[in-house]
């Protein structure tokens, strides 16, 4: 119970912080043209990773 607890509030929370961060990554590109490629390319790793771990999380 605590594994599956920890998968999906893991999960949910890097999903979270890789949608914002890909939010504030497209910000960046269209208003400063500043650095954006390394923000969104972690923000898919982390959105990616969070859904796997919900995902991956079977409740027992």
């Amino acid at each position: 119970m605590i594994r599956w607890l920890s998968l999906v509030i893991g999960g949910l929370l890097l999903n979270g912080t890789g949608l914002s961060l890909l939010a504030w990554a497209g910000h960046q590109k269209f208003a400063a043209g500043g650095e954006w490629f390394w923000a969104g390319t972690l923000a898919l790793i982390l959105c990616n990773a969070g859904l796997c771990c919900v995902v991956g999380a079977k409740k027992p």
